[in-house]
């Protein structure tokens, strides 16, 4: 009988958690689709976000860390990933070369907007994307990848530009 006692109360704790958490997470999961519903790609930005969420309910600075960091860790990625490529490079090396030196200034202007984010100067960030923008357009994606039929750098190229709107977008929520 007393086992009993602290079974019902071990579960009813747990499913007060659970009914905490889904609220949590309710809210959250709203905050995030009046984000992510601004962008190009509801799916991507949606799944950028609360991959990487750890506090719930989050706040709009908890989204905004969130978002710069992704886009600074996707750029330096997307940097080494196009890095990989020169290194059997054929034909396609100038225009590869070009992105390389994009995708430079795309990670550089990443890792300042999360410096900005450290330093509360959210409205720095938003700045950041006419410079991304302009640095992505430089990645030109018209030319064959040895290996893969669909040239990568465009899916990467259209990414990269989801996350600076996200920036955008979240560095507005932030600081007004």
């Amino acid at each position: 009988m007393k086992m009993h006692r602290i079974l019902s109360t071990v579960l009813a704790i747990i499913l007060a958690f659970s009914v905490a958490e889904a609220f949590l997470d309710e809210k959250t999961q709203q905050m995030v689709n009046g984000i992510c519903k601004q962008t190009t790609d509801t799916k991507f930005c949606s799944s950028v976000l609360l991959k990487n969420l750890n506090t719930l309910p989050a706040s709009n600075k908890d989204i905004m860390n969130v978002t710069v960091s992704e886009a600074e860790r996707f750029a330096a990625n997307t940097y080494f990933f196009i890095s990989t490529l020169l290194r059997n490079a054929g034909d396609e090396r100038p225009d590869l070369q070009a992105c390389a030196e994009a995708y430079a200034i795309v990670n550089s202007a990443f890792t300042n907007a999360v410096s900005f984010f450290k330093q509360a100067y959210y409205s720095k960030i938003v700045k950041i994307e006419k410079k991304v923008s302009t640095a992505v357009d430089i990645c030109k994606t018209d030319f064959n990848v040895p290996g893969y039929k669909i040239n990568p750098l465009v899916e990467r190229n259209r990414q990269t530009k989801i996350l600076v709107s996200m920036e955008k977008i979240v560095s507005h929520m932030v600081s007004s």
